[in-house]
Protein backbone atom coordinates (compact mmCIF):
# COMPACT_ATOMS: atom_id res chain seq x y z
CA UNK A 1 0.00 0.00 0.00
CA UNK A 2 1.18 3.52 -0.83
CA UNK A 3 1.27 6.02 2.02
CA UNK A 4 1.33 9.82 2.02
CA UNK A 5 2.92 11.31 5.17
CA UNK A 6 2.00 14.97 5.62
CA UNK A 7 4.76 16.49 7.77
CA UNK A 8 8.43 15.55 8.13
CA UNK A 9 8.99 16.27 11.83
CA UNK A 10 9.20 13.75 14.66
CA UNK A 11 5.75 12.22 14.02
CA UNK A 12 6.15 11.97 10.24
CA UNK A 13 9.65 10.51 10.33
CA UNK A 14 8.70 8.06 13.08
CA UNK A 15 5.67 6.88 11.10
CA UNK A 16 7.77 6.50 7.96
CA UNK A 17 10.31 4.44 9.90
CA UNK A 18 7.53 2.25 11.27
CA UNK A 19 5.95 1.67 7.84
CA UNK A 20 9.35 0.81 6.38
CA UNK A 21 9.41 -2.31 8.55
CA UNK A 22 6.06 -3.54 7.17
CA UNK A 23 6.66 -5.42 3.89
CA UNK A 24 3.19 -4.82 2.42
CA UNK A 25 3.65 -1.04 2.50
CA UNK A 26 5.28 -0.37 -0.85
CA UNK A 27 6.21 3.33 -0.74
CA UNK A 28 5.91 6.31 1.59
CA UNK A 29 6.08 9.92 0.40
CA UNK A 30 6.79 12.56 3.06
CA UNK A 31 5.55 16.08 2.33
CA UNK A 32 7.49 18.65 4.39
CA UNK A 33 6.82 22.36 3.94
CA UNK A 34 10.16 23.45 5.45
CA UNK A 35 13.52 22.87 3.74
CA UNK A 36 16.17 20.87 5.61
CA UNK A 37 18.14 23.96 6.69
CA UNK A 38 15.09 25.86 8.04
CA UNK A 39 15.30 26.99 11.70
CA UNK A 40 13.65 24.60 14.15
CA UNK A 41 13.29 24.08 17.87
CA UNK A 42 16.38 23.91 20.07
CA UNK A 43 15.84 20.67 21.92
CA UNK A 44 13.47 18.54 23.96
CA UNK A 45 13.40 15.72 26.48
CA UNK A 46 13.01 12.15 25.35
CA UNK A 47 11.10 10.66 28.25
CA UNK A 48 11.02 6.91 29.10
CA UNK A 49 7.93 6.29 26.93
CA UNK A 50 9.53 8.01 23.95
CA UNK A 51 12.80 6.14 24.42
CA UNK A 52 10.94 2.84 24.62
CA UNK A 53 9.11 3.67 21.38
CA UNK A 54 12.40 4.53 19.66
CA UNK A 55 13.90 1.21 20.70
CA UNK A 56 10.95 -0.55 19.05
CA UNK A 57 11.07 1.61 15.92
CA UNK A 58 14.82 1.31 15.36
CA UNK A 59 16.40 -1.17 17.77
CA UNK A 60 19.88 -0.98 16.21
CA UNK A 61 20.28 2.79 16.71
CA UNK A 62 21.99 4.27 19.79
CA UNK A 63 19.82 7.33 20.27
CA UNK A 64 21.91 8.57 23.22
CA UNK A 65 24.37 9.98 20.66
CA UNK A 66 21.80 12.72 19.98
CA UNK A 67 21.88 14.21 23.47
CA UNK A 68 22.69 14.20 27.18
CA UNK A 69 21.10 12.24 30.04
CA UNK A 70 18.98 14.04 32.64
CA UNK A 71 18.38 12.28 35.98
CA UNK A 72 17.31 14.96 38.44
CA UNK A 73 15.12 18.09 38.65
CA UNK A 74 16.03 21.01 40.88
CA UNK A 75 13.23 23.57 41.31
CA UNK A 76 14.52 26.91 42.58
CA UNK A 77 13.55 30.43 43.47
CA UNK A 78 14.54 33.31 41.19
CA UNK A 79 17.59 34.01 43.41
CA UNK A 80 18.82 30.43 42.96
CA UNK A 81 17.86 29.02 46.37
CA UNK A 82 16.59 25.44 46.19
CA UNK A 83 12.86 24.96 46.82
CA UNK A 84 12.63 21.21 46.16
CA UNK A 85 14.43 18.49 44.21
CA UNK A 86 13.26 15.27 42.56
CA UNK A 87 15.00 12.20 41.18
CA UNK A 88 13.83 11.42 37.65
CA UNK A 89 13.66 8.24 35.65
CA UNK A 90 16.49 8.95 33.18
CA UNK A 91 15.46 11.09 30.21
CA UNK A 92 17.55 12.29 27.27
CA UNK A 93 17.88 15.97 26.42
CA UNK A 94 18.40 15.97 22.66
CA UNK A 95 19.32 18.56 20.09
CA UNK A 96 16.24 18.76 17.87
CA UNK A 97 18.43 19.24 14.79
CA UNK A 98 20.69 16.26 15.52
CA UNK A 99 17.80 14.04 16.53
CA UNK A 100 15.74 14.82 13.42
CA UNK A 101 18.79 14.27 11.22
CA UNK A 102 19.32 10.84 12.77
CA UNK A 103 15.63 9.97 12.54
CA UNK A 104 15.48 11.12 8.91
CA UNK A 105 18.42 8.91 7.99
CA UNK A 106 16.63 5.99 9.63
CA UNK A 107 13.30 6.75 7.91
CA UNK A 108 14.78 7.08 4.42
CA UNK A 109 17.47 4.43 4.75
CA UNK A 110 15.38 1.47 3.62
CA UNK A 111 14.88 2.83 0.11
CA UNK A 112 11.08 2.68 0.25
CA UNK A 113 10.50 6.31 1.22
CA UNK A 114 11.11 9.70 -0.34
CA UNK A 115 10.71 13.25 0.92
CA UNK A 116 9.42 16.30 -0.97
CA UNK A 117 10.49 19.52 0.74
CA UNK A 118 9.24 23.07 0.51
CA UNK A 119 5.68 22.17 -0.45
CA UNK A 120 2.30 22.53 1.27
CA UNK A 121 -0.87 20.51 1.00
CA UNK A 122 -3.69 22.83 -0.06
CA UNK A 123 -6.67 20.47 -0.31
CA UNK A 124 -7.78 16.84 -0.50
CA UNK A 125 -10.04 14.96 -2.85
CA UNK A 126 -12.43 12.42 -1.36
CA UNK A 127 -14.17 9.37 -2.75
CA UNK A 128 -17.68 8.45 -1.52
CA UNK A 129 -18.18 5.99 1.31
CA UNK A 130 -16.95 2.51 0.43
CA UNK A 131 -17.97 -0.20 2.88
CA UNK A 132 -15.74 -0.30 5.94
CA UNK A 133 -13.69 2.64 4.74
CA UNK A 134 -16.37 5.29 4.94
CA UNK A 135 -15.41 8.49 3.14
CA UNK A 136 -11.99 7.90 1.65
CA UNK A 137 -9.22 10.36 0.76
CA UNK A 138 -8.03 9.72 -2.80
CA UNK A 139 -5.31 12.36 -3.13
CA UNK A 140 -3.87 15.58 -1.78
CA UNK A 141 -3.22 18.67 -3.86
CA UNK A 142 0.09 20.53 -3.48
CA UNK A 143 0.76 24.25 -3.93
CA UNK A 144 2.39 23.41 -7.25
CA UNK A 145 -0.92 22.06 -8.54
CA UNK A 146 0.34 18.48 -8.47
CA UNK A 147 -2.00 15.84 -7.05
CA UNK A 148 -0.53 12.92 -5.13
CA UNK A 149 -2.59 9.74 -4.92
CA UNK A 150 -2.27 7.34 -2.03
CA UNK A 151 -4.07 4.54 -0.27
CA UNK A 152 -3.35 5.71 3.29
CA UNK A 153 -2.79 9.26 4.56
CA UNK A 154 -1.02 10.20 7.79
CA UNK A 155 -1.45 13.76 9.13
CA UNK A 156 1.77 14.62 10.99
CA UNK A 157 1.94 18.34 10.30
CA UNK A 158 2.04 19.70 13.83
CA UNK A 159 -0.17 21.73 16.13
CA UNK A 160 -1.25 24.08 13.34
CA UNK A 161 -2.10 21.10 11.12
CA UNK A 162 -3.71 21.97 7.81
CA UNK A 163 -4.58 18.34 7.26
CA UNK A 164 -6.48 18.19 10.56
CA UNK A 165 -8.48 21.20 9.39
CA UNK A 166 -9.35 19.33 6.21
CA UNK A 167 -10.58 16.28 8.15
CA UNK A 168 -12.15 18.02 11.15
CA UNK A 169 -12.92 21.67 10.31
CA UNK A 170 -14.38 22.40 13.76
CA UNK A 171 -11.26 21.36 15.71
CA UNK A 172 -9.62 24.49 17.15
CA UNK A 173 -6.52 25.13 19.22
CA UNK A 174 -6.90 27.04 22.47
CA UNK A 175 -5.76 30.63 22.87
CA UNK A 176 -2.12 31.05 23.90
CA UNK A 177 -2.06 31.77 27.64
CA UNK A 178 1.66 31.01 28.01
CA UNK A 179 4.45 32.33 25.82
CA UNK A 180 7.89 30.76 25.81
CA UNK A 181 11.20 32.15 24.58
CA UNK A 182 13.43 29.21 23.63
CA UNK A 183 17.19 29.69 23.37
CA UNK A 184 20.50 27.88 23.43
CA UNK A 185 23.70 29.02 25.12
CA UNK A 186 27.24 28.01 24.22
CA UNK A 187 28.32 27.64 27.85
CA UNK A 188 30.64 24.68 28.58
CA UNK A 189 31.23 25.61 32.22
CA UNK A 190 27.52 26.01 32.92
CA UNK A 191 26.79 22.75 31.08
CA UNK A 192 29.32 20.93 33.29
CA UNK A 193 27.79 22.47 36.43
CA UNK A 194 24.29 21.42 35.40
CA UNK A 195 25.47 17.89 34.67
CA UNK A 196 22.46 15.57 34.66
CA UNK A 197 20.15 18.04 36.45
CA UNK A 198 17.26 20.00 34.96
CA UNK A 199 17.03 23.32 36.80
CA UNK A 200 13.98 25.55 36.81
CA UNK A 201 13.84 28.98 38.48
CA UNK A 202 10.51 30.53 39.52
CA UNK A 203 9.23 34.01 40.25
CA UNK A 204 7.45 33.59 43.63
CA UNK A 205 4.46 35.54 42.29
CA UNK A 206 3.91 32.89 39.62
CA UNK A 207 3.61 33.26 35.86
CA UNK A 208 7.34 33.53 35.14
CA UNK A 209 10.02 30.84 35.15
CA UNK A 210 13.34 29.94 33.53
CA UNK A 211 14.36 26.35 32.78
CA UNK A 212 17.76 25.09 31.69
CA UNK A 213 19.47 21.80 31.01
CA UNK A 214 22.65 20.58 29.34
CA UNK A 215 22.09 19.27 25.83
CA UNK A 216 25.67 18.07 25.18
CA UNK A 217 28.70 19.50 23.36
CA UNK A 218 28.99 22.28 25.96
CA UNK A 219 25.57 23.71 25.07
CA UNK A 220 22.69 24.58 27.36
CA UNK A 221 19.06 24.65 26.21
CA UNK A 222 17.12 27.23 28.22
CA UNK A 223 13.70 28.80 28.05
CA UNK A 224 11.63 31.55 29.63
CA UNK A 225 7.96 30.69 30.27
CA UNK A 226 5.66 33.62 30.99
CA UNK A 227 2.05 34.58 31.50
CA UNK A 228 1.07 36.07 28.12
CA UNK A 229 -1.36 38.46 29.81
CA UNK A 230 1.38 40.02 31.97
CA UNK A 231 4.45 39.86 29.75
CA UNK A 232 4.03 41.08 26.20
CA UNK A 233 6.65 40.66 23.46
CA UNK A 234 5.68 42.58 20.35
CA UNK A 235 9.04 42.45 18.54
CA UNK A 236 10.64 39.01 18.11
CA UNK A 237 13.92 40.16 16.57
CA UNK A 238 17.05 38.90 18.31
CA UNK A 239 17.99 42.28 19.75
CA UNK A 240 14.48 42.85 21.11
CA UNK A 241 14.28 39.40 22.70
CA UNK A 242 17.68 40.00 24.33
CA UNK A 243 16.55 43.37 25.70
CA UNK A 244 13.30 41.88 26.98
CA UNK A 245 14.90 39.00 28.91
CA UNK A 246 17.69 41.21 30.25
CA UNK A 247 15.11 43.58 31.73
CA UNK A 248 12.67 40.88 32.88
CA UNK A 249 15.29 38.66 34.53
CA UNK A 250 17.44 41.38 36.05
CA UNK A 251 18.65 40.23 39.49
CA UNK A 252 17.89 36.53 38.92
CA UNK A 253 20.33 33.72 39.80
CA UNK A 254 23.89 33.88 38.49
CA UNK A 255 23.31 30.75 36.38
CA UNK A 256 20.44 32.46 34.58
CA UNK A 257 22.53 35.57 33.90
CA UNK A 258 25.39 33.39 32.59
CA UNK A 259 23.02 31.66 30.17
CA UNK A 260 21.80 35.05 28.90
CA UNK A 261 25.34 36.33 28.40
CA UNK A 262 26.38 33.34 26.26
CA UNK A 263 23.30 33.25 24.01
CA UNK A 264 23.03 34.39 20.41
CA UNK A 265 19.49 35.74 20.52
CA UNK A 266 19.24 35.78 16.75
CA UNK A 267 18.85 32.00 17.08
CA UNK A 268 16.13 32.32 19.74
CA UNK A 269 12.42 32.20 19.01
CA UNK A 270 9.11 32.99 20.68
CA UNK A 271 6.67 30.09 20.99
CA UNK A 272 3.02 30.91 21.67
CA UNK A 273 1.99 27.66 23.33
CA UNK A 274 -1.48 26.31 22.59
CA UNK A 275 -3.18 23.00 23.22
CA UNK A 276 -5.91 21.05 21.45
CA UNK A 277 -9.04 19.88 23.27
CA UNK A 278 -9.34 16.10 22.80
CA UNK A 279 -10.81 15.08 19.46
CA UNK A 280 -13.74 12.65 19.28
CA UNK A 281 -11.89 10.69 16.58
CA UNK A 282 -8.31 10.61 15.29
CA UNK A 283 -9.13 9.26 11.85
CA UNK A 284 -11.56 9.63 8.96
CA UNK A 285 -11.70 6.63 6.64
CA UNK A 286 -8.20 5.98 5.36
CA UNK A 287 -6.68 9.14 6.89
CA UNK A 288 -5.31 9.39 10.43
CA UNK A 289 -3.69 12.03 12.67
CA UNK A 290 -0.72 11.57 14.96
CA UNK A 291 1.68 13.73 16.95
CA UNK A 292 0.74 17.34 17.62
CA UNK A 293 -1.77 17.24 14.77
CA UNK A 294 -3.78 14.81 16.90
CA UNK A 295 -3.04 15.99 20.43
CA UNK A 296 -1.09 19.24 20.74
CA UNK A 297 -0.33 19.60 24.45
CA UNK A 298 1.22 22.30 26.61
CA UNK A 299 5.02 22.24 27.04
CA UNK A 300 4.75 21.65 30.80
CA UNK A 301 4.11 17.98 30.03
CA UNK A 302 7.27 17.45 27.92
CA UNK A 303 5.19 14.89 26.03
CA UNK A 304 4.75 16.35 22.53
CA UNK A 305 7.52 14.45 20.75
CA UNK A 306 7.29 11.46 23.07
CA UNK A 307 3.58 10.91 22.42
CA UNK A 308 4.23 11.25 18.69
CA UNK A 309 6.76 8.40 18.86
CA UNK A 310 4.30 6.23 20.79
CA UNK A 311 1.55 7.04 18.26
CA UNK A 312 3.75 5.70 15.45
CA UNK A 313 4.53 2.50 17.35
CA UNK A 314 0.86 1.86 18.18
CA UNK A 315 -0.18 2.43 14.56
CA UNK A 316 2.58 0.14 13.26
CA UNK A 317 1.45 -2.69 15.55
CA UNK A 318 -2.15 -2.29 14.40
CA UNK A 319 -1.18 -2.16 10.71
CA UNK A 320 1.18 -5.15 10.83
CA UNK A 321 -1.32 -7.60 9.33
CA UNK A 322 -3.44 -5.14 7.35
CA UNK A 323 -3.59 -5.61 3.58
CA UNK A 324 -6.53 -3.41 2.50
CA UNK A 325 -7.77 0.15 2.94
CA UNK A 326 -10.81 -1.23 4.77
CA UNK A 327 -8.56 -3.07 7.19
CA UNK A 328 -6.51 0.08 7.70
CA UNK A 329 -9.66 2.05 8.54
CA UNK A 330 -10.51 -0.53 11.21
CA UNK A 331 -6.96 -0.29 12.55
CA UNK A 332 -7.25 3.49 12.67
CA UNK A 333 -10.49 3.20 14.65
CA UNK A 334 -8.73 0.94 17.16
CA UNK A 335 -5.86 3.47 17.36
CA UNK A 336 -8.43 6.13 18.27
CA UNK A 337 -9.83 3.89 21.00
CA UNK A 338 -6.39 3.15 22.43
CA UNK A 339 -4.83 6.62 22.27
CA UNK A 340 -7.69 9.01 23.09
CA UNK A 341 -7.58 8.31 26.87
CA UNK A 342 -3.88 9.19 26.93
CA UNK A 343 -4.46 12.35 24.91
CA UNK A 344 -7.18 13.42 27.31
CA UNK A 345 -4.90 12.73 30.29
CA UNK A 346 -2.11 14.86 28.82
CA UNK A 347 -4.56 17.67 28.03
CA UNK A 348 -5.85 17.71 31.62
CA UNK A 349 -2.35 17.40 33.12
CA UNK A 350 -1.12 20.26 30.94
CA UNK A 351 -4.01 22.45 32.11
CA UNK A 352 -3.31 21.50 35.75
CA UNK A 353 0.37 22.38 35.42
CA UNK A 354 -0.50 25.64 33.65
CA UNK A 355 -2.78 26.65 36.53
CA UNK A 356 -0.04 25.83 39.04
CA UNK A 357 2.47 27.84 37.01
CA UNK A 358 0.26 30.93 36.86
CA UNK A 359 -0.41 30.88 40.63
CA UNK A 360 2.03 32.09 43.32
CA UNK A 361 4.56 29.42 44.29
CA UNK A 362 3.07 27.24 47.03
CA UNK A 363 4.82 26.61 50.34
CA UNK A 364 5.41 23.02 49.21
CA UNK A 365 7.29 24.28 46.16
CA UNK A 366 6.47 24.41 42.43
CA UNK A 367 4.85 21.51 40.59
CA UNK A 368 7.26 19.21 38.75
CA UNK A 369 6.75 20.22 35.08
CA UNK A 370 6.97 16.75 33.55
CA UNK A 371 4.36 14.07 32.87
CA UNK A 372 5.35 10.41 32.55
Amino acid sequence: MRSIIIGGGVAGLAMTTALGALPHFSESTILERRPTDAPSGMGFLLMPNGLSALRELAPTIDWSDAGHWIERASLRAADGSILCEHALEPALCVSRTRFLSQLRTTALGGGRARILEGTRVTQRTTLPADGACGDRVQSVMLETGEALDGELFFGCDGAQSRFRKMLFPKAELSDAAIHEIVSIADAPELARELGTTFRKYHDPRGGLAVGMLAEGHGRVVWFVQMDAARYRVSDTSGSSLAAFVDATLDGWAADVIEALSTTDFHQSHLWKTRDLPPLSALHLGNAVLLGDAAHACLPFTSQGANSALVDAVVLARLLRDVRTAGGASEAFAEYTRLRRPNHRRLFLEGRRLRAAFLAPVASSGPALPLVA
